[in-house]
């Protein structure tokens, strides 16, 4: 009896000791008391920030965009506040110090609504659309000189075949094109940054579990609707171009309102007005909310919308066609959408206009548009459609390489209202940096600095060499995603069914 008694407590023991490992570990029981290092999500600032007044210190304000995961989860839901500083900050100014500006913003704190706030580090590693580059956290503004008109007139004249200074083509080059990026940065209300923890982040114990995303309901039928719709769209000249990857439904009202509460723009038509201004926004490194975009056909039709959203940056953009379809589902008209997230621009001899460099990433783009209504309030439903069969790797128009898992997002749309006093469309008076004739003297100090340490034959093969080495990259990548293509075309199955699958859409 004392062998037996023995035996069961032990036993007891250990299963009252896994049951505790059970209930601590978040792995095993899916309760997360943590936020690990490297952990990431996106914000939106809801307080302006630039260069020209920030000081450390200040104080800086936002919401969660898409909220940071924990195991494969969700931990907050969208819009909760988060606050943050600026830790450094350095000005242009004058342009006697300092060529660049720099900014360092950190969130420290996550404030859920009816629980304890949540001390974070953080560090930004991403500013949506924008010009300015980040490195080790810290947002750099551009070089007013590093423009198409600064590499010309005071790097490449240096070169063999441009000896004469001042040359006359250049001189009339910068009266015709008296360009000048302001070189200050500034972040406006609805900038969205993204965030990575320094160090880990204890959630707090009176945490609510963050809602789950609302999915939508007879998509075998929907599924069954869509057998036929192309996978992709197509040039004037008959070439492959993008990916049908977002289907919309609900009402042309709904969805044209949507886009407009989410900050959206409608395109505008190619002209020769548009076509000028085109040119300067690429010289100058600014914004045009609604630059034109190129013709695609979708079964022989142009888009009905052409749909784009940028911040203060010309080269890159998220933009989208969207046609009608004929079919409709529980009454809601269907919109078959291609969206795409570009990420530079250039003037092409061969394309004859403005070409842009595309993300490789269609997925991305996609939880992007999920994300950005879902924070306007005008979805209703979120879901997902797998096509088993669609190629992984595409190449576009333009020759460039995307990468998709083939997914076909729905959205179910609802009617929603603009609000103009939201913070990210509230007008707020902003301080310019400095008068027109302060900025005309930066930019001749600035000018002459640049010319100072740049206009030599030393720095122009330098900078030549970079420029070589830079192309014979991004040509060694480019052969690569041909090989790949090639063997994926080659290695393409024989297509079984052709009605698309259901698939679990995990979010934005």
């Amino acid at each position: 009896m004392p062998t037996s008694n023995f035996r069961t407590g032990w036993r007891r023991a250990l299963l009252g000791l896994l049951a505790a490992i059970v209930l601590i570990s978040p792995n095993v029981a899916g309760a997360c008391t943590q936020l690990p290092l490297g952990t990431s999500f996106w914000v939106r600032l809801t307080t302006p920030v630039d260069s020209y007044t920030a000081k450390p210190g200040l104080r800086v304000s936002g919401y969660v965009l898409e909220s940071p995961e924990c195991s494969g989860s969700a931990v907050l839901p969208m819009k909760v506040p988060v606050e943050g500083e600026i830790v450094s900050a350095h000005r242009v100014g004058w342009g006697l110090r300092h060529e660049t500006a720099a900014l360092e913003i950190e969130f420290r704190r996550i404030l859920p609504w009816n629980s304890t706030p949540i001390e974070i580090r953080s560090r930004v590693t991403a500013v949506d659309n924008a010009r300015e580059v980040l490195k080790d956290g810290v947002i750099r503004g551009i070089r007013s000189t590093d423009t198409p008109q600064g590499r010309i007139s005071s790097r490449l004249k240096y070169l063999p075949s441009l000896k004469l200074y001042p040359d006359p083509f250049l001189l009339g080059y910068k009266m015709l094109f008296p360009v000048f990026p302001e070189p200050e940065i500034s972040l406006e209300p609805g900038t969205d940054l993204q965030l990575e923890l320094k160090q880990p982040a204890v959630l707090p114990a009176d945490l609510a579990p963050a809602p789950a995303l609302p999915s939508l309901d007879r998509m075998a039928e929907l599924a069954a609707t869509l057998t036929g719709l192309p996978e992709r769209t197509f040039t004037k000249k008959g070439k492959p171009a993008d990916v049908i990857n977002i289907v919309f439904a609900g009402s042309r009202a709904n969805l044209e309102q949507a886009f407009q509460v989410a900050g959206w723009k409608q395109s505008e038509s190619v002209s020769k007005g548009a076509v000028m201004r085109q040119m300067y926004a690429f010289l100058a490194k600014t914004n045009y909310e609604t630059a034109p975009m190129s013709t695609q056909l979708l079964e022989g039709r142009p888009a009905d919308l052409t749909l784009e959203k940028t911040f203060d940056s010309y080269d890159k953009r998220n933009h989208m066609r969207v046609w009608g379809l004929e079919e409709q589902w529980g009454g809601d008209a269907l919109w078959a959408t291609a969206a795409v997230r570009e990420t530079g621009a250039t003037l092409s001899v061969r394309h004859k206009g403005f070409i842009h460099h595309v993300s490789s990433d269609v997925a991305e783009e996609q939880r992007m548009v999920a994300r950005d209504l879902m924070a306007a309030g005008c979805v209703d439903g979120v879901s997902a459609i797998a096509r088993p069969d669609m190629d992984r790797i595409m190449q576009n128009a333009t020759g460039e390489f995307f990468r998709t898992d083939g997914s076909l997002m729905v959205i179910r749309l609802r009617p929603c209202v603009f609000d103009p006093q939201a913070p990210e469309f509230r007008e707020t008076a902003r301080p310019k940096p400095g008068n027109r004739a302060f900025r005309y003297a930066r930019r001749q100090i600035l000018t002459v600095r640049s010319d100072l340490l740049r206009a030599n034959c030393i720095y122009s093969v330098f900078d030549l060499t970079r420029m070589t080495v830079k192309a014979f990259r991004q040509n060694s990548s480019h052969r690569a995603d041909v090989a790949e293509f090639r063997q994926s075309v080659t290695t393409r199955p024989v297509e079984s069914d052709p009605t698309p699958q259901l698939s679990e859409f995990r979010g934005p």
